[in-house]
């Protein structure tokens, strides 16, 4: 007997909306968040070649790609926080019918957090 499950990939294109992309976009960025900190780790161990090492580890970290790649952990973790406050919020207060416009101002609040961010990344530096 055959049964008609979608896959995730269908799943998410049949289903799309705000609760769904506040489902990817919530283990996107937790994803990116624990690859960030294994290279954080990464970065530290460098301290245990020495001084000169780490040094050249954090020089080496001072350049515009990086500096873009700090502004995008900026961003998982603003989404990922307020996201997830949103989450505890309607699990534990019952607010599940505020759901859909609460994800939308995450996003919002989320994007002027990392918008306004921008010339702290970028321009003074």
């Amino acid at each position: 007997m055959a049964t008609n499950k979608l896959n995730y990939v269908e799943e998410t294109s049949k289903n799309f909306h705000a609760g769904m992309l506040s489902f990817v976009f919530q283990r996107v960025s937790g994803l990116a968040l624990v690859l960030y900190l294994i290279m954080h780790m990464y970065s530290l161990s460098s301290i245990l070649g020495g001084t000169g090492s780490f040094k050249g580890m954090m020089d080496a970290y001072n350049s515009p790609l990086f500096h873009f790649a700090e502004w995008l952990v900026l961003a998982a973790v603003s989404f990922h926080m307020l996201n997830g406050i949103r989450i505890i919020v309607v699990d534990w207060l019952g607010a599940s019918r505020y759901q859909k416009q609460m994800f939308w101002i995450v996003f919002g609040v989320a994007g002027i957090i990392v918008l306004g961010s921008i010339p702290f990344f970028f321009l003074w530096r």
